[in-house]
C-alpha cells in the first residue's frame, strides 16, 4: 500500500463516521446545528486546496502531507466529537464506583488531591494553562513533522490520534464514566482562587445526554464527554511518543505533557485510573499503527526523516 492509499483509508474512516452520525441523528430525536459545521468545512476545504497546489502546481511533498493530514485531522475531530455525544446517550451503566475503588487501591484520593491544588493557586494556574495546550500541540505536531520533512512521522501520528479517539469513544460507550468530579460532587467551597477547566456545570451535559434532556449538538459548543479512558491522557502520551528522539523538541514536550497528565484528574475531573487507561490506549495505538504502516509498506522512498534535523 502506497502513501496515497493511507490517505484514502483515513478519508474513508472519516466518511464512515459522518455516515454513522447522519443516520443516527436522522433516526433519533437528536438535532444537529448544521451552520456550526461551516467553519470546519471551509478550513478543511482550504487545506485540501493547498494540498492540491503543493501536489500538482508547486510539488512540495512535505507541505502537501502537512495540508492533507491537517484537513483529515479537522474533519475527523468534528465527526468524532459528534459521535461521542451520540454514544453517550446509550446510557449504559456507569462504572464510577469501580473506578473509585481502583483509585483507592492505588492510594489515590481525588478529594485530597483537589484540596492540595486549591491550596496552591500557582499550581492550579500551571495545570489549567498546560491542560488547555493539548489540542494546539496536536496541530503543531503535524506542522513540525511536515516542515522537518518527516512525512512518515506526521502520517503515523495522525493515524494514532484517530485510532486513539475511536478507541476512547468505543470504550466510553460501553463503560461510561462521569469522572471523579461528577461522582464526588464536592462543595463549591473546595475551590478557592483556582477554578478547574472542567466544573460540575460542564459535566452536566454528560448526564443530560444520558437522560435525553440534551438532544442538540452544535460544534460551536462541543464538550469533551469521555472520562474513561482519558482522551487527554491518550493525546499527551501520543505526543511524547511521537517526539521521542526529536532534537530540541523531546524534553519540552515531555515536561509539558507530564504536567498535563498530573493536571488531568483536576482540570478534567478524572479518576486517576482514567489517565492510566488513556496511557494504555496511547501505547497500543502508537505501536499498533507503527506495525500497520510498516507491514503495509505505506511510505515511499525518501520520506525518512533527516538525521541531522530529527534525531537527537
Amino acid at each position: 500500500m502506497k502513501s496515497n492509499n493511507q490517505t484514502l483509508w483515513k478519508a474513508l474512516i472519516v466518511a464512515g463516521i459522518l455516515l454513522i452520525d447522519a443516520v443516527w441523528i436522522a433516526a433519533s430525536d437528536f438535532r444537529f446545528d448544521t451552520s456550526s459545521a461551516l467553519k470546519v468545512v471551509v478550513l478543511t476545504g482550504l487545506c485540501g486546496f493547498a494540498a492540491y497546489v503543493y501536489h500538482a502546481k508547486r510539488p512540495r511533498r512535505h507541505f502537501n502531507v502537512m495540508c492533507v493530514e491537517t484537513a483529515i485531522l479537522m474533519a475527523f475531530s468534528a465527526a468524532a466529537a459528534v459521535l461521542s455525544y451520540l454514544v453517550t446517550s446509550l446510557d449504559f451503566p456507569a462504572i464510577d464506583a469501580t473506578l473509585m475503588r481502583l483509585d483507592a487501591l492505588l492510594g489515590f484520593d481525588w478529594l485530597t488531591y483537589a484540596r492540595y491544588v486549591s491550596e496552591h493557586p500557582w499550581l492550579g494556574l500551571v495545570f489549567s494553562i498546560t491542560y488547555l495546550t493539548t489540542l494546539a500541540q496536536v496541530a503543531c505536531a503535524v506542522i513540525v513533522f511536515s516542515t522537518m520533512e518527516d512525512t512518515k512521522k506526521a502520517q503515523h501520528f495522525v493515524a494514532a490520534v484517530m485510532a486513539g479517539a475511536l478507541a476512547c469513544i468505543f470504550i466510553s460507550a460501553i463503560l461510561p464514566s462521569a469522572g471523579a468530579l461528577a461522582t464526588i460532587k464536592p462543595a463549591d467551597t473546595i475551590w478557592k482562587i483556582h477554578r478547574p477547566v472542567v466544573d460540575l456545570a460542564y459535566k452536566q451535559t454528560f448526564f443530560d445526554l444520558r437522560t435525553g434532556v440534551e438532544q442538540w449538538i452544535s460544534l460551536n459548543s462541543i464538550k469533551g464527554l469521555i472520562a474513561f479512558p482519558s482522551y487527554h491522557g491518550t493525546l499527551s502520551v501520543l505526543l511524547v511518543l511521537a517526539f521521542t528522539g526529536v532534537r530540541f523538541w523531546f524534553f519540552p514536550i515531555l515536561l509539558l505533557n507530564a504536567i498535563i497528565l498530573m493536571a488531568t484528574p483536576i482540570e478534567g475531573g478524572h479518576h486517576l485510573v482514567d489517565v492510566i487507561a488513556g496511557t494504555g490506549v496511547a501505547l497500543m495505538c502508537w505501536y499498533g499503527m507503527g506495525l500497520f504502516y510498516k507491514s503495509a509498506h505505506v511510505y515511499p522512498a525518501g520520506t525518512v526523516s533527516r538525521p541531522a534535523m530529527a534525531i537527537a
